[in-house]
């Protein structure tokens, strides 16, 4: 497995962006009211980018310490690999979204619901941008470093 280039997630919150935009856009015109975002989202995904940090300290101490524990092993921490790149995708596609709420937001300043939308749309896409960093630090921890013992070329 390759390592997640940043301007790939850089990639997904562009196209994500006009996307969120466009949705927010359709509920503004059908129900003349900004979409709502959510206190228990923005709290699951500040919760869920606190578990990133604290699994990437758990991994690099597992791997890089050679604390071979029962909690971990490799299969688990192949799994946890694969939960960091879902996640890095998901949080710079909350990124996306939430910058086009964000955009569409700044339109209606002049009443409370546009301000209050751009509040919270702007924490929302903070702490997206949290989950992300913290599922790359995840997933670069779960690299592996090669091996200290190089094999001696056969004659």
């Amino acid at each position: 497995m390759q390592k997640t280039k940043i301007s790939t997630l850089g990639w997904v919150a562009i196209i994500a962006a006009p996307i969120g935009w466009s949705l927010s856009r359709l509920v503004l015109d059908r129900t003349d009211a900004l979409p709502l975002v959510p206190i228990v989202l923005l709290i699951f995904v500040l919760i869920l980018a606190g578990m990133m940090f604290a699994g990437a300290r758990a991994v690099r101490g597992w791997i890089e310490e050679r604390r071979h524990d029962r909690y971990l092993g490799p299969l688990r921490v192949a799994r946890i690999l694969a939960l960091a790149k879902a996640t890095e995708f998901f949080g710079a596609a909350l990124v996306g979204g939430y910058v086009g709420l964000s955009v569409l937001a700044t339109d209606h300043l002049a009443s409370p619901m546009g301000r209050d939308a751009l509040l919270r749309a702007g924490l929302m896409v903070g702490a997206a941008v949290l989950v992300t960093a913290a599922a790359v630090i995840l997933e670069r921890a779960c690299l592996v470093p090669p091996d200290d013992q190089a094999e001696e070329p056969r004659r």
